[in-house]
């Protein structure tokens, strides 16, 4: 699978949410495997796109994407065959 669709891909349900344009914190929560919780913490913390829609918070399914392949990126990173600084 092409590494840019790889987030997308772990998101979707088999493509039958694919054209979700957002997910309520729960529903977030339930795809990552994480608590709701955790996802206000991001949220909170601005690392973490939400959407107020008056007192109902939705988080973009791209918003998602970005927080997955971001967290990707930097596991490869930090691991064993990614790039250090240390000398």
């Amino acid at each position: 699978m092409h590494e840019e669709h790889s987030a997308s891909a772990a998101l979707s349900n088999a493509g039958q949410d694919s054209d979700r344009l957002a997910y309520s914190v729960a529903e977030a929560a339930r795809r990552l495997d994480v608590s709701r919780m955790t996802l206000y913490r991001e949220i909170a913390a601005g690392r973490l796109a939400a959407i107020r829609i008056r007192d109902r918070l939705v988080i973009p399914r791209t918003a998602l994407e970005r927080l997955v392949e971001d967290a990707i990126l930097a596991a490869a990173g930090s691991g064993p065959g990614g790039d250090s600084d240390a000398a």
